[in-house]
């Protein structure tokens, strides 16, 4: 499965000792590695956040699994977590995006021949985007930006930013997943994503200066990948003032995830319902109940795109719901009629886990729920339905928002 910010797996191999070596941002004094006004994240904190992420990801940002696995191979290492918030930076401070970008693409024999004798490969290509930006631009950046809310997305940009000794910013460019890179706040807000650093598992690295177009990061980008099988990218270098500004960052997202996270473990801990404890803490909707029926899935583009169809149970009983997916779910309708769209967020979690679905890893007779909840307000102005948008996507459909579409 490919997907805007993509997952690249190994990111947990490497030396857990780095981010100890590496020289840490100029601003505010540092103790133990947390810089001052950051807050520490311990092995409750980022379970939460793993755990509301994949409410929050639609189907999205990757393996749950594979994200715990990563963070808890960080945590033997002994890297330290921290989270600081967008009001925390100085004007002059800057923090970027770092993310992966993956292409499933086949590789031809020719190609992959040469591929393998390429020699002392790179085992973090995200962690080399980043540092090559930094070198770029002569700063060291003061905290990583969540690129997307989904749990390996959201788990590796927490693991760059131990690794390299800063903070993860409590903010990221969509409040959920999505497909692409052109459903970025930072874009959205006006801002030109370059300078963008790249880096390839070959030791390949690459400055975007400028682009003719904001949308050719995406076709620039995914070619690097397809070329590459796989690359890290450092996107949006913004500065403090910038990331300050409304509508330039989703703020709070972390902070959304954990609360999400924590109201799920509190839940399972008195016996309650988690999957309603998640949904009242962060003012949802319950969308459907139901069993897991069919699904369908292909691979187009470097996308994931396919159905989810549920037959319902409970309050749904004799009801149908099906959602479309390109990576997430995207459109909903529950017996023929829609019931939520992107840019909202619509998510199937697991009855017996209380964990969301991530695409594809469905069964057919599984026990679901499904929850929508609304977007950020920057997905509802014009900029923001401009590239996400169910007609952007391009259904027959204009957004209507989630909360005039379940009353």
């Amino acid at each position: 499965m490919a997907s805007r910010r993509q997952f690249l797996g190994g990111l947990a191999v490497a030396a857990g000792t780095l981010a100890a070596c590496r020289e840490l941002p100029a601003k505010g004094a540092t103790v133990g590695g947390i810089s001052a006004g950051a807050e520490l994240l311990d092995a409750d904190a980022l379970e939460d956040a793993l755990v509301g992420s994949s409410y929050l990801g639609t189907g999205g940002g990757g393996s749950l699994a594979e994200a715990r696995e990563l963070i808890a191979s960080d945590l033997a290492a002994g890297l330290t977590f921290s989270m600081i918030s967008v009001d925390a930076l100085s004007d002059t401070d800057r923090v970027a995006c770092p993310y992966g970008l993956a292409s499933l693409a086949d590789t031809s024999s020719a190609m992959q021949e040469r591929l393998d004798a390429i020699e002392n490969p790179v085992d973090l290509p995200v962690q080399a985007a980043f540092e090559a930006l930094e070198e770029h631009l002569d700063q060291k950046f003061a905290g990583v930006i969540m690129g997307e809310i989904g749990p390996l997305s959201l788990a590796e940009g927490l693991s760059t930013a131990a690794r390299l000794g800063v903070p993860a910013l409590d903010a990221d460019t969509v409040g959920r997943a999505v497909p692409e890179i052109n459903q970025h706040s930072v874009k959205v807000a006006g801002i030109p994503l370059t300078p963008i650093g790249a880096a390839t598992p070959f030791g390949d690295t690459i400055i975007v200066e400028q682009l003719g177009d904001p949308t050719r990061a995406e076709d620039i980008l995914r070619s690097i990948a397809v070329v590459s099988r796989e690359c890290g990218v450092t996107d949006s270098p913004i500065t403090g003032a910038q990331a300050k500004q409304s509508g330039t960052l989703v703020t709070d997202s972390l902070t959304l995830a954990r609360s999400i996270g924590k109201a799920v473990r509190d839940a399972k801990a008195a016996g309650s319902d988690p999957i309603e404890a998640a949904r009242l803490a962060a003012d949802g909707y319950l969308l459907f109940t139901g069993t897991v029926s069919d699904f369908t899935w292909a691979d187009e583009d470097g996308f994931l795109v396919g159905t989810v169809k549920l037959a319902g149970s409970g309050a749904f009983a004799g009801q149908s719901f099906v959602t479309d997916v390109k990576n997430e779910h995207l459109v909903a309708r529950r017996d023929g009629a829609v019931i939520a769209t992107c840019p909202d967020l619509i998510s199937i979690i697991d009855v017996e886990t209380a964990d969301g679905v991530i695409n594809p890893d469905f069964e057919r007779g599984q026990r679901v729920a499904v929850l929508g909840f609304r977007c950020d307000p920057l997905w509802r102005t014009k900029a923001g339905l401009d590239v996400f948008s169910p007609r952007y996507f391009g259904y027959d459909l204009d957004y209507v928002p989630i909360e005039q579409l379940v009353a």
